[in-house]
């Protein structure tokens, strides 16, 4: 059935006459039962069953929706909150589950429900029924909010409307998580949890990862809970029981009894069974689940999921990015070769999308070898390693793991997943740690605390040997066991339990090397436990010693494939820093001086792995930022002298910033492919191996297909392009690189930035010589300064001057200035005491614009609203400027420059200028800057963004760009052509188009009149760069 649009009308207008609560209700029921909703008949007038003569409006699975002629708001309608209240409490204590209160009129819906923590009715979401509205948002709101709907195919438009963060179920899940976290939150043991994620995101994210953020840890939690119930259901192991015994949810004992282990393991997030209210919790989000057909999914829904509950802004700012299908199957058919043969590991795997698409292609060479399920499982879970420190992904790439070994998990003996949360880097190890002990810090800020091997330092730590690390299993069973026994000792005022027969089980015994290190790290696991904080050291440490155990000689991997973490040095935390420091330094990755804060830990990350990972031999393919590929800060990763013994040879490089759609994503990436060789004698230089970049790179262009790399590499065009390496600054530049100035920081734009009233209303007139202005406002503003009020001041003409911009700058000319108020007095700066004495209307305009400037910067600044303007005196610089000037964009995919001949124009941020000794000077650079060879020339140097080169700068004149001479034929060529270009810009009628669009139009224009082959072919010869 569908629900007609004459209903949703109805609810849409409450106050319409002759409207009758009965009538809203009975409209509410239809929709119920006309909607998808897969409801049985909602029950109207339902007795509350406490005895009373009280009834429900509307009954419908876990809900009670109270119905009224109108509401306004929720002062005003606290009686009915209060009934809907009482309606909502009797069913939770009859039932012991959680409920939904819902009060509507059928235009304003609002969804209440009980606080676990304090009993308080709070509500949780609201939606708004517009008039002429289709009802499909209120169907979709609803169908959040009951969660009962079957079967329903979990594609990323249904995971976004049911579970996302616009969802109302989100909203009500995560307030009823918060108040569950502030029942326990002083509690040691969640305290320890909450500390180690915090540690473990901190050393992955720097300091774009908030320690102190709440939400963060809320959300994580959310979606564990809701994986772990997806990997229960896409394993077919019955929702229904965990319904019925939530708490068997998060302890992974469903699959253990399956012989399935790994997968969902108590640990960061299980501590919501410790509060009133979590069982009931969890058990609504497996109804939640429930909702959806898990039985053929994509593994992309685990990613989905992820991307709709943390939101664009803050995967940015934790530096996470998923690499697309279509690339990773790419990446990992290339090294993967061999699929048979070879072993693999992506030491940042995230949600799992490398190892997808290696167990996908074992999983196919396989079946074409006629190997049996079996057979295929236990190879790949001894050949296919994950390991990633993100807390989250581990859990969804674990998930993503078992799907893309499918069908074949029919038939199989039992499955280890191997897929870890671990420490790829080893941060905490010292040296290179072949000492072999894992020593685990236990009070740390990040991982890159631990300097040495001691056991008790500035923190406590704890310590394990390695000697029986050839057999995992047996470490595992160490651990636990040694966790277990300590979780005896509850009072530090009692002797701690004996831990030899623990120790003799593992033929552990006094008389042992490993005996008195393991004595002393059982005393503080002890200790822990008094304090109530052991509860997760033994979780924490089995997965911590993965990476050890992956780096032992005998367990490297022939292949190491993924994404590796693009953290830069400015935002990773002080220990942090300091230990990224010594690290590259040891493999000649340093770069100090300006480049220092553009290094990025991918570099490092991906010598590291090899390191400790890669067999000698074997192959690597990785994604990286495009920068990687020239820049300086990345100088000593392409050299491939890792250290005294490891050298890098990079067989191929990808370029892949013409792929399209752009976007997938933050700045243009590559894919650097390559092998670990060792030089086993520094001493005999001939005998060096291969390393280092190969001269030239494969520039890949063309449209993506989203999820198949077969079809996205046919469509692609592969050219093969020279790679321009940006090392060391040789510090040649062209004579005019010492006359250009960036333009005036006139920022905010709405403290200064107006415009003319060119007539006066008012009967009064004004003072002559005077203007009135109010506030220019647009819609790039951003906030703060988009919040702030216009503002509007009659003031001295004199103190208004025309501005040029990036946006009013075309090739070959200028559009209308911007105007502009500023402190300018006989072209002089005027001071703080100038202002002062000056004419009132200005004193009060800037005494306005400085108070709103000191209430509004950012924390970081500490310039006064004048220093800033004048910040390295780049507005004084152009007072009593000369008259011809020459000015360029600053930034963009395509340099634009333009004369200007009013010494009293002022040049904005967005542009640099330049004088010039006259009218043919000028016009020969603006030929210079406006060729396209120009911009391809100084592409090299500018850094890069999804939509191509971003800043222009003062780069250009890192370019040979002669000083003019009038007496040579080549210069005086491009000055006519740049009086012709003039004139055909001039003639260029834009009319209602942006700035943009109107330069395109005048290049375009320009190369129909036969101007722009001319001068490019000029500026190539001025600049050596002859065809």
């Amino acid at each position: 059935m569908t629900t007609p649009q004459s209903l949703i009308a109805r609810l849409a207008s409450p106050d319409a006459t002759g409207r009758t609560e009965a009538d809203i209700q009975s409209d509410i029921k239809t929709l119920l039962t006309t909607a998808d909703f897969d409801l049985d008949t909602p029950r109207l007038e339902e007795q509350i069953g406490d005895g009373s003569r009280r009834r429900i409006d509307i009954a419908t699975g876990a809900t009670v929706i109270e119905v009224k002629k109108r509401l306004t708001n929720e002062n005003a309608d606290a009686d009915y909150i209060n009934q809907l209240a009482g309606y909502v409490t009797t069913r939770m204590n009859q039932d012991g589950s959680r409920y939904n209160g819902i009060l509507t009129d059928g235009k304003t819906w609002w969804l209440f429900e009980q606080s676990p923590a304090n009993g308080s009715f709070a509500r949780r979401s609201t939606f708004e029924l517009a008039p002429g509205a289709t009802g499909v948002g209120l169907i979709e709101w609803l169908q959040a909010v009951l969660a009962t709907r079957s079967n329903i195919t979990p594609t990323h438009a249904n995971i976004e409307s049911l579970l996302g963060a616009s969802s109302p179920a989100y909203d009500q899940d995560v307030a009823y998580l918060l108040d569950l976290y502030a029942q326990v939150r002083t509690n040691p043991t969640v305290g320890l949890k909450r500390d180690l994620w915090a540690r473990l995101l901190r050393s992955a994210l720097g300091t774009g990862f908030d320690a102190d953020n709440n939400k963060l840890f809320i959300d994580h939690t959310l979606l564990v809970v809701e994986a772990s119930v997806i990997g229960h259901a896409v394993m077919g192991l019955p929702l229904d029981d965990l319904i019925q015994h939530p708490e068997r949810l998060l302890s992974g004992d469903e699959f253990r009894q399956a012989g399935i282990y790994n997968v969902i393991e108590s640990g960061f997030f299980d501590w919501i069974l410790l509060a009133k209210g979590g069982q009931q919790y969890l058990s609504r989000i497996v109804k939640r689940i429930q909702m959806f057909d898990w039985s053929d999914i994509d593994h992309d829904a685990l990613k989905i999921l992820y991307e709709s509950v943390i939101n664009a802004d803050v995967r940015k700012g934790n530096g996470e990015y998923y690499t697309p299908d279509w690339l990773a199957e790419g990446v990992t058919a290339k090294v993967l070769d061999k699929p048979l043969e070879q072993s693999a590991l992506d030491p940042a795997c995230g949600s799992g999308t490398f190892l997808f698409q290696a167990i996908r292609r074992i999983i196919t060479a396989a079946e074409a070898a006629g190997w049996d399920s079996p057979t295929i499982v236990e190879h790949v879970q001894s050949h296919v390693f994950g390991l990633d420190i993100h807390p989250v992904s581990v859990l969804l790439a674990r998930v993503t793991y078992l799907l893309a070994l499918g069908e074949h998990l029919h038939d199989r003996g039992d499955v280890w997943v191997p897929v870890h949360l671990g420490d790829s880097m080893q941060w905490y190890q010292p040296g290179d740690h072949e000492e072999n002990v894992i020593t685990i810090n236990t009070e740390g800020v990040d991982l890159a605390d631990v300097q040495n091997a001691t056991l008790f330092s500035i923190a406590r730590t704890l310590t394990f040997p390695l000697n029986s690390m050839g057999d995992t299993d047996t470490f595992d069973q160490l651990v636990t066991a040694m966790t277990d026994r300590a979780k005896e000792h509850t009072d530090p005022a009692k002797p701690r339990p004996e831990i030899d027969s623990v120790l003799r089980r593992f033929g552990i015994t006094s008389d042992t090397k490993d005996y008195a290190l393991l004595v002393e790290t059982f005393a503080t696991l002890c200790d822990l436990n008094a304090e109530g904080r052991d509860s997760i050291w033994g979780f924490y440490i089995r997965n911590q010693v993965r990476p050890l155990w992956l780096s032992m000689p005998s367990r490297r991997v022939d292949v190491l494939i993924g994404n590796p973490p693009w953290v830069a040095y400015r935002y990773m935390t002080p220990d942090l820093q300091e230990k990224y420091r010594a690290f590259a330094d040891r493999y000649n990755l340093w770069h100090g001086g300006e480049v220092a804060t553009q290094q990025d830990l991918v570099g490092l990350f991906i010598t590291r792995s090899v390191a400790k990972y890669l067999n000698d031999g074997g192959t690597f393919g990785f994604v990286t930022p495009l920068a990687v590929l020239s820049r300086k800060a990345y100088e000593g990763f392409r050299a491939g002298r890792w250290g005294t013994y490891l050298r890098g040879e990079f067989t191929e490089t990808w370029d892949l910033e013409k792929m399209r759609p752009r976007g997938f994503f933050p700045v243009p990436s590559a894919v650097v492919f390559g092998m670990r060789h060792t030089f086993h004698d520094p001493t005999k230089i001939s005998e060096e191996p291969a390393c280092g970049f190969p001269p030239t790179k494969k520039m890949l262009s063309g449209r993506r297909v989203r999820n198949d790399w077969p079809a996205t590499y046919e469509a692609l065009t592969i050219t093969e392009k020279k790679n321009v390496e940006l090392g060391a600054d040789t510090g040649d530049r062209s004579p005019y690189n010492e006359v250009v100035v960036n333009g005036a920081t006139i920022f905010p734009r709405v403290l200064f930035f107006v415009v003319e009233q060119t007539q006066t209303t008012s009967r009064l007139g004004r003072t002559q010589g005077t203007t009135t202005v109010e506030s220019y406002r647009t819609k790039l503003e951003k906030e703060p300064w988009k919040s702030q009020p216009s503002w509007s001041a009659t003031l001295p003409s004199r103190y208004v001057f025309d501005v040029h911009l990036g946006s009013t700058l075309v090739p070959f000319g200028l559009l209308k200035p911007w105007r502009a108020v500023l402190p300018i007095e006989r072209q002089q700066l005027m001071d703080e005491k100038q202002i002062h004495n000056a004419d009132n209307s200005m004193r009060d305009w800037w005494r306005d614009v400085s108070q709103r400037w000191e209430d509004n910067k950012t924390k970081q600044s500490k310039l006064s609203l004048m220093e800033n303007l004048d910040y390295q005196r780049k507005l004084s610089k152009q007072l009593n400027a000369v008259k011809h000037r020459v000015v360029y964009t600053a930034s963009g995919n395509t340099l634009a420059a333009a004369r200007v001949t009013k010494p009293s124009v002022i040049i904005d941020h967005k542009l640099y200028w330049m004088p010039a000794s006259g009218e043919d000077e000028a016009k020969y650079l603006t030929a210079i800057l406006n060729s396209p060879v120009t911009t391809e020339m100084v592409a090299v140097y500018q850094s890069r963004g999804l939509f191509g080169g971003r800043d222009f700068d003062k780069n250009v004149w890192r370019l040979p760009i002669p000083k003019f001479d009038p007496a040579d034929p080549l210069h005086a060529q491009l000055v006519d052509l740049a009086a012709k270009a003039e004139e055909v810009a001039a003639g260029v009628d834009a009319g209602t188009y942006g700035f943009q669009k109107h330069r395109q139009l005048v290049r375009n224009a320009l190369a129909e009149a036969g101007i722009t082959e001319p001068m490019n072919t000029a500026v190539k010869t001025l600049l050596g760069e002859d065809d």
